[in-house]
């Protein structure tokens, strides 16, 4: 750690001025984005005003509300979002996971980087939903399918990122690790890792609303639980309201984990990347 701060005053002291600077730079986004809502929101009520559109297709964000208060009360929203998170968590984990002991082991091996990256660009172009029936098929309709469909639809980008984030560290600093003398775990910990901590975050953040993503789809494809089969629900009934508060609470849930994996990488790698900025 280069900052002169964290020898005058140590590194709680440092830690926590960090993470004070971190705190404002939430805040002043939270009230950015508070402010882009409102506006959206006075625009959909605009076009409700201007165009008048029936509320079975196209409701008013106060009908909106209110479906959602009344799907609340009845507990008919919890339970479908608690399994929801936990597809999204689990299979998040296990993508995130997975993806970092290949992608370091794939970076180590140029040989190996050039047979595998080809198929795994593949693989990160062809839609899941193309693979989701098969992966139920095999799995059933539990909730293993979904945790698989969502790590897998994260494990692919997440691993292009770390390898490239593993190929970041510079020659310069790797002639002179070895001239230290470093072991292959020092050179791991003090020089790979660290360099490739910002493409590691890049493939967090990337796969982050995609385990949104996953978890619906894997919920799509016959199921009974989650936030998808209120989706499913709500098409069949011709539930509009519902429609839009199930997307809305998607969406919320979407930006909250982004949110998370961006104020991780703020707090760990932030005042470098704003230094390597400059």
């Amino acid at each position: 750690m280069t900052d002169p701060q964290f020898y005058e005053y140590g590194l709680p002291a440092v830690l926590m001025q960090r993470a004070k600077k971190v705190l404002r730079n939430v805040l002043l986004k939270i009230g950015g984005v508070l402010l882009i809502l409102l506006s959206l929101l006075i625009a959909w009520q605009l076009i409700i005003f201007w165009f008048s559109p029936p509320p079975w297709l196209f409701p008013t964000p106060l009908d909106v509300w209110q479906r959602f208060l009344e799907l609340w009360r009845i507990g008919a929203v919890q339970p479908h979002l608690l399994m929801t998170l936990q597809e999204i968590a689990v299979g998040y984990a296990a993508g995130i996971g997975l993806s970092l002991v290949v992608g370091y082991c794939v970076s180590q091996q140029p040989l190996l980087e050039r047979l595998v990256t080809p198929y795994l660009v593949v693989a990160n172009s062809v839609p899941l939903v193309a693979f989701a029936p098969l992966l139920l098929l095999w799995l059933g309709n539990g909730i293993a399918a979904k945790i698989v469909v969502t790590a897998l639809i994260v494990f692919f980008p997440a691993t292009i990122s770390t390898i490239g984030g593993f190929h970041a560290q510079t020659a310069l600093h790797q002639r002179m690790m070895r001239c230290l003398g470093a072991r292959k775990w020092q050179r791991f910990l003090f020089l790979e890792l660290p360099s490739a901590l910002p493409g590691i975050f890049a493939g967090m953040k990337i796969g982050a609303p995609l385990a949104v993503v996953g978890a619906v789809v894997g919920e799509f494809l016959g199921t009974g639980q989650g936030l998808g089969h209120l989706i499913l629900e709500a098409n069949g009934l011709m539930d509009t309201p519902q429609l839009f508060v199930t997307i809305l609470i998607l969406g919320t849930v979407g930006v909250l984990f982004y949110s998370m994996i961006a104020l991780a990488e703020q707090v760990f790698i932030g005042p470098w990347a704003e230094k390597n900025r400059r």
